[in-house]
């Protein structure tokens, strides 16, 4: 089949294109509906990574966060019409590994994202959804992310009720981290620590919302997850290791294309475990959808989207991404083409 893409040619530059995909004879042909602006996708668009990064993956097309329509399924397990979300990676759900090896498949990548008008899609890739409203899934990756975090850290340590959470971070991934922590442990001590008042607001449901220009908190934390990345993650990474209680654990889930410097020798006398966490797998995804199926989680989603749209063309998608650029939380696009 012949169909159209949308790519990111140069930083600041959509072009359409069109491609050629002979699906396998049980390939589900899906049309990606509703999207999300990631982080990634952004610095993509910006010119935020290293040159040589640049030319090795562009042209591209961007998004993996992303729920679609089933257009054909040849052997009669999706009705057309129906929604799933899209996994862009990591369908072996018994082997957490598989996202982190070398040349792993992730759409946007190192594969064409979800901007494009059909994808043939192996069945593994596509979690059915059963409730309305719809949009409210092209969260559950980034919940799964999440999801996958708090299992990796289950891994090395024993949590319960009584473990201290600590949240680096008031945007998107801060948000959901926090949210699928509180899920788990509905009476656990959840602190989140943020810059901006106004998104610290969002955290209602956290036990402790601390502006991290107040030194005068005291925090007693026994595992943060940093979700700050960027510029700040360096701060957020030696604010983590000075707050936390000795023997404790932080997970690493911002990304930083400078690489931050880390206050080892303070690691080494705390007899810290830092861990990197940034992908996840089916089953991930599977538990996430599970809980964005709650009515009150697709209600406090609301909390961390700062616009709709919608588009078809091109043009009209590097006016949403320089838009997206200078909000606070997530844009939802529907995609009719």
């Amino acid at each position: 089949m012949i169909k159209e893409v949308i790519r990111l040619v140069k930083p600041g530059l959509f072009l359409p294109m069109f491609a050629i995909e002979k699906p396998a004879e049980d390939a589900v042909l899906v049309r990606p509906r509703y999207l999300s602006i990631c982080a990634a996708d952004q610095r993509y668009f910006q010119g935020n990574r290293p040159p040589k990064v640049l030319e090795k993956k562009l042209p591209i097309s961007l998004f993996h966060e992303a729920v679609g329509e089933i257009v054909v399924d040849p052997l009669h397990q999706f009705p057309e019409g129906s929604f799933c979300i899209l996994l862009p990676g990591g369908v072996d759900a018994q082997v957490k590994a598989s996202n982190y090896a070398i040349g792993a498949f992730f759409r946007s990548s190192n594969r064409d994202g979800f901007c494009q008008e059909v994808l043939a899609m192996d069945r593994s890739e596509l979690i059915p959804i059963t409730k309305t409203p719809v949009w409210p899934y092209v969260f559950t990756e980034l919940m799964s992310v999440c999801v996958q975090a708090y299992g990796r850290l289950t891994e090395i340590r024993k949590v319960t009720e009584k473990t201290s959470f600590g949240v680096l971070g008031d945007g998107s991934m801060g948000y959901m981290m926090a949210q699928t922590l509180r899920i788990i442990f509905p009476k656990a001590q959840i602190s989140v620590f943020g810059k901006h008042d106004e998104k610290l607001l969002n955290f209602s449901f956290c036990t402790h919302r601390v502006n991290i220009q107040d030194t005068s908190h005291v925090a007693e934390i026994d595992v943060f997850f940093e979700c700050v990345g960027g510029n700040a993650a360096q701060n957020a990474i030696q604010m983590a290791v000075q707050k936390i209680n000795p023997t404790g654990t932080i997970i690493l889930m911002g990304v930083s294309e400078v690489p931050p410097v880390v206050p080892t020798r303070l690691i080494l006398e705390k007899g810290l475990t830092l861990i990197g966490s940034s992908r996840s797998v089916r089953a991930d995804f599977e538990m996430a959808k599970s809980f964005i199926d709650r009515d009150e989680i697709k209600n406090s989603l609301q909390k961390i989207v700062s616009a709709h749209t919608s588009f078809q063309t091109a043009s009209e998608l590097g006016d949403i991404f320089t838009r997206d650029k200078n909000l606070p939380y997530k844009t939802i696009l529907y995609k009719n083409f």
